[in-house]
């Protein structure tokens, strides 16, 4: 399970966090958590379960790195993920600017190939309005992406 989950959690703390040294740290103190949820002698692993420990631990580390970001600046370490293989910066850029619902949504669904269903739970919200972040989140993706003057020649 660790094998085929360790990069998911690793790209949802990148798109968090915008910082692999920090997602890296993120990811494994996901793990830590997540093991005491499932520890006994009949494990049941959930990948919704664990995409939300791995959300909320992600969270917290943004919110500390915002409080003090001189002490939680990030390196590069061995074997964390290259920013150009996790996702185009301009597009992390973009997403990065929705509002944090959108932006949520939008990293558990198409950077982590979550089912609408999944992030549903993840996000504790309803498949429908699920959808209809996304929608909101493609067009202002679409806005933010789109050149200044395709814009205003109508292209």
């Amino acid at each position: 399970f660790y094998r085929s989950e360790q990069r998911r959690v690793v790209r949802l703390a990148y798109g968090v966090l915008g910082d692999p040294g920090l997602a890296q740290d993120a990811a494994q103190e996901a793990w830590i958590r997540y093991l005491r949820y499932v520890d006994g002698p009949r494990p049941q692993y959930s990948v919704p379960l664990l995409v939300t420990v791995a959300l909320n631990v992600a969270r917290d580390a943004e919110r500390r790195r915002r409080r003090r970001p001189e002490d939680l600046q990030g390196e590069i370490r061995d074997g964390a993920p290259a920013a150009a293989e996790l996702a185009d910066r301009d597009l992390l850029d973009a997403i990065g600017r929705l509002p944090e619902a959108e932006r949520l949504a939008v990293l558990l669904h198409y950077a982590l190939d979550l089912p609408l269903d999944d992030v549903a739970r993840v996000l504790q919200k309803r498949t429908g309005a699920v959808k209809s972040m996304l929608h909101r989140a493609r067009g202002r993706l679409r806005a933010l992406l789109t050149p200044e003057e395709e814009i205003s020649h109508g292209r």
